[in-house]
């Protein structure tokens, strides 16, 4: 996409992802309603959770897409796995790149779009984290991103896909649509969803507020499924089983989970 005007929320040039995304994503507050984390304790929960939850042996092989800047990624090499990063932001991949040598933590990091992830059946696990799945206008685009991490699973590998976005406890009117946080660089972050009941589309911005409140906004719109919805998604994908969970300690999913973690099996 050639101008920041006519870009996509997610692409680079329309800037929500890079140094405005992880500034946001820097919270003292953390997500959870009643669990406050900062961004090093979460990343440690949630690997954690991912090794648990996909029951992955030491050694084995990850794909981590979208990447991000990678806190995930190397986290998990720390512990032996072999990851690969996968991502399309420029400004994302170079910082993870740094803080990988900076960690000592082998990780291959590739710069592509998760619509064109073609690799080889090579990978025990590939893992979507934390609301990163629904990001195309086209339901044919985000099946086809689906289609792809199970191209890449070898026989028995796992998928797994995080969200905090569960949309009973919207529907219940028990999400917050309207949130402030606070972060370690002194601003403030707003976040205001709204979810479309028609397009079943979360359609929402972040808006960084800094001390003088001059503020800068972003907007974005994912996709976002229900249980069963994704479930018969991963089924249509060609995955032969799925478990779903509410948080990274194996809790069975509930319509009330701030959380929801499939793990699809191929």
């Amino acid at each position: 996409m050639s101008n920041k005007k006519n870009s996509a929320w997610w692409d680079e040039s329309y800037g929500f992802f890079g140094g405005f995304y992880m500034e946001g994503d820097n919270s003292k507050n953390g997500y959870l309603i009643e669990k406050t984390q900062n961004l090093n304790q979460r990343t440690n929960a949630e690997v954690k959770g991912i090794v648990k939850l996909t029951g992955l042996n030491p050694s084995a092989s990850i794909l981590d897409a979208p990447c991000g800047y990678g806190r995930h990624s190397i986290a998990l090499a720390k512990k032996g796995f072999l990851v690969t990063g996968s991502d399309l932001n420029t400004y994302h991949l170079e910082f993870a790149k740094k803080q990988a040598k900076k960690n000592s933590a082998k990780v291959k990091f590739v710069k592509e779009n998760m619509l064109d992830i073609n690799y080889k059946p090579q990978f025990d696990a590939v893992v979507n984290m934390f609301y990163s799945f629904g990001f195309f206008k086209k339901e044919k685009d985000n099946f086809k991103v689906l289609q792809n991490f199970f191209k890449v699973l070898k026989p028995g590998g796992k998928f797994l896909m995080h969200t905090d976005v569960n949309i009973p406890r919207i529907l219940n009117d028990k999400y917050k649509h309207d949130e402030i946080r606070t972060l370690k660089s002194g601003k403030k972050l707003r976040i205001i969803d709204n979810y479309d009941t028609v397009t079943k589309r979360m359609n929402g911005a972040w808006i960084l507020i800094d001390k003088k409140g001059n503020e800068e906004r972003k907007d974005y719109s994912v996709r976002v499924y229900t249980k069963d919805e994704f479930i018969k998604l991963c089924k249509r994908a060609g995955f032969k089983f799925c478990s779903v969970f509410s948080d990274w300690s194996g809790k069975p999913y509930d319509s009330n989970s701030e959380d929801m973690i499939v793990v699809a099996t191929k």
